[in-house]
């Protein structure tokens, strides 16, 4: 028997430990609050067997998907699997998801999306600083515009895209100015939000 429900009143967090503990079979599909797929999550006896969440992997599929909290879900154990394309064990996953979760707060703090990223001249050291360092000019460029970039047509994540840029900036390579008092007119913790460019 299928399960239905709303995000807000039960967690993806605590869906995934009941399939997990229970070593349940089937499809999870996720739902925005406007009612459209926003992806899903396959488990086989417990273990996640594939995640689809845009062009991500199945890993960044499942932690960019751990941050839902609104929308809703249909779980059905009847859906017939697609051919797995991971086979990883769900605990170790949330683990490490809600710890990438925590650290995202951290980072929108600091990296807010109005900042600007200037560059300051340096070299890349991986494919997704390439990434960065390509699409700063002589001009800043909106932090927000940089990250966005960075999740198109490839397996990088809201995290790993500000994981770059800060890296960047503790090397000298790129500077970013966060404009004065954006902490102070927020309303709320800033933390909380995300990346305003990032929204669907």
């Amino acid at each position: 028997m299928g399960l239905k429900g709303s995000l807000a009143e039960l967690p993806l967090t605590a869906l995934i430990e009941m399939t997990s503990l229970g070593g349940k079979s089937g499809r999870l599909t996720l739902f925005d609050e406007e009612g459209a797929v926003c992806g899903e999550l396959a488990f086989r006896d417990g273990r996640l067997v594939g995640a689809v969440c845009g062009e991500l992997g199945a890993e960044k599929a499942f932690y960019a998907l751990l941050a839902l909290k609104e929308g809703a879900f249909d779980f059905d154990p009847a859906a017939e699997l697609d051919d797995e394309s991971c086979s990883l064990p769900t605990e170790s996953l949330l683990m490490e998801g809600m710890r990438r979760l925590d650290e995202l707060r951290r980072l929108r703090h600091e990296l807010p999306a109005p900042a600007r990223v200037r560059l300051l001249g340096g070299e890349a050291q991986d494919e997704l600083e390439t990434r960065v360092l390509g699409g700063l000019g002589p001009r800043a460029r909106l932090l927000g515009d940089l990250v966005e970039g960075l999740l198109v047509g490839g397996d990088a994540d809201e995290h790993d895209a500000l994981k770059t840029l800060q890296r960047l900036a503790a090397r000298g390579v790129v500077r970013v100015e966060t404009p004065q008092g954006f902490a102070e007119a927020e309303h709320g913790d800033p933390s909380e939000a995300p990346q305003p460019e990032l929204e669907r």
